[in-house]
């Protein structure tokens, strides 16, 4: 673990070797590995500690809501479950039982899209280490403790986007919902106050990035 200002600091980082991990759309982790995060003493950061501290203060039942559903009900392992329990309505919704390849399509590119999406994540988290928001500013309180790894990118972002791009793709009268849903999940990190906005930002960005070329890989293999 590199040590020093700015640096996430912690026991047990989760996965560390996770963004060499192999890839099936991307050539590898890092293809789309963003840019470094903000510095820890920026303005930038400043001003997204304002936010963070803002929120806080006036925490609402439905940013509590929004939280917490995230972490424990589509976080974490939850996560492949949530997205899969959605996809199965959608494959009979759309009646693609009729047509069992794009069936198999279907049920692939979606948790697809996670995986990569995580390797591509963790790829970044840890090139980086960047630090969380309440170990940089011990004013700030989540709601609920980060998860034990890096805070850039936010991994709910890059997930949630990557798999809603398959989605929209598989299920295109429902893509609003899709996106809708990625953005929930998204903004609940900084509601809970364990991501800074740029962690989540770049994650969508990430997410987006990989979710598409997700979508070519599949509309290259000669599959209908």
């Amino acid at each position: 673990m590199p040590q020093g200002p700015g640096k996430w600091v912690g026991a047990n980082p989760v996965l560390p070797g996770g963004g060499t991990w192999k890839t099936w759309a991307l050539s590898s982790g890092s293809e789309f590995r963003p840019g470094p995060p903000p510095a820890y003493d920026s303005p930038q950061i400043a001003d997204e500690l304002q936010e963070l501290r803002a929120l806080q203060a006036v925490r609402t039942p439905a940013n509590n809501n929004s939280a917490l559903f995230w972490e424990y009900g589509a976080g974490g392992a939850r996560l492949y479950v949530y997205w899969n329990e959605i996809l199965q309505r959608k494959v009979l919704e759309y009646r693609l039982a009729d047509n069992p390849p794009r069936a198999a399509s279907a049920f692939l590119l979606p948790n697809m899209a996670i995986y990569e999406a995580f390797v591509a994540c963790w790829d970044a988290k840890y090139a980086y280490w960047f630090i969380r928001p309440d170990q940089l500013d011990q004013s700030v309180t989540p709601l609920f403790a980060a998860p034990s790894h890096p805070s850039y990118p936010s991994a709910h972002s890059c997930f949630s986007q990557s798999v809603s791009v398959a989605m929209a793709h598989l299920f295109p009268r429902d893509e609003g919902r899709f996106y809708a849903l990625a953005e929930q999940a998204s903004e609940s990190r900084v509601y809970a106050g364990i991501h800074f906005r740029s962690d989540v930002q770049v994650g969508r960005d990430l997410g987006w990035a990989v979710g598409q070329r997700v979508i070519e890989r599949a509309q290259s293999d000669g599959a209908q």
